[in-house]
């Protein structure tokens, strides 16, 4: 294990770099942790956003199939923090600028009526402490540095998360339901998944979750929202066809969804994410520079 005195030093330009939009360059210099150095440091990092007053408002859960585990040398999934300062209410238009390389994930969320305590680590025990449910565009700086991805390097930038997009969903059905969700980019479907079930395949790594927070002695509370996790790639918004080879994000994952001609960048300005089930939520995003946006907080 590093030194506390190392991970407070690397934390700080962890911090330095995420607001700069330049994430993660200690990776860049060669940096190498182990999953649990990289909780640490992600940890550290979140201390320091408290100390200037943003707040953990719930967590996100990623790498929940098994090919995404394996593009990242895990056999597991990961965990990231929500921060009061990074939610936004649908229909929000968002500057491209204020990201590094963004990237969407389209999820479904839950938010949380009660407390789970880490006894009740099971899918029935979690489905009854819902609230609510909820479509989400999980926001992603898409940038790792290591000559491959690495459950550590996506450990330390916080899951790679950068905010979230929410609707205001649906109250969660009192008995299994089957659902589906879509991803559109600039009105073009580009990921869909069908039958899902509620609460069986939406809660599944949420029971993980709580068990390792118990870990850390934390534990999911009344009133936050967990990303329950994404069952596709990140997709990165700058899209770039090429007629020798597929487009292919950093995670390993192939995104040749790019509706562009060979060599032709285009940028994706319009994202939804729509359920049958709990409803949808959508995005416009810009090259400009200064732009009103609505946060959470502020509706």
């Amino acid at each position: 294990m590093r030194q506390v005195t190392e991970v407070a030093r690397l934390a700080g330009q962890m911090l330095r770099d995420y607001d700069a939009h330049t994430p993660g360059t200690p990776f860049a210099n060669g940096l190498r942790l182990s999953v649990e150095e990289a909780y640490q440091l992600q940890k550290r990092v979140a201390q320091l956003r408290e100390n200037r007053g943003e707040r953990v408002v719930g967590y996100k859960i990623g790498c929940v199939c098994p090919g995404n585990q394996e593009s990242n040398g895990l056999s597991h999934p990961v965990y990231g923090r929500l921060w009061s300062s990074e939610q936004y209410v649908s229909e929000v238009t968002l500057a491209t600028s204020e990201f590094a390389n963004v990237a969407i994930e389209g999820e479904l969320a839950i938010s949380l009526c009660k407390n789970v305590e880490p006894s009740d680590a099971s899918v029935p025990a979690i489905a009854a402490a819902v609230d609510r449910v909820f479509p989400v565009i999980e926001l992603h700086n898409l940038v790792l540095h290591g000559e491959r991805p690495t459950g550590a390097e996506l450990i330390g930038n916080n899951a790679i998360h950068a905010g979230v997009v929410r609707s205001a969903g649906t109250r969660p059905p009192r008995e299994s339901a089957c659902t589906d969700l879509s991803v559109a980019l600039n009105g073009r479907t580009v990921a869909h998944w069908s039958d899902r079930q509620w609460p069986e395949d939406i809660l599944q790594a949420v029971p993980w979750l709580v068990v390792e927070l118990a870990r850390d002695e934390r534990q999911l509370m009344a009133g936050q929202t967990i990303l329950t996790g994404s069952w596709g790639p990140p997709l990165p918004l700058e899209r770039q066809a090429s007629p020798e080879t597929p487009t292919i994000s950093p995670l390993g994952w192939n995104n040749g969804h790019a509706n562009v001609a060979p060599g032709e960048r285009q940028m994706v300005s319009r994202v939804n994410v729509m359920s049958s089930l709990f409803g949808e939520v959508g995005a416009s995003f810009s090259a400009a520079d200064e732009i009103p946006r609505k946060k959470i907080q502020d509706a």
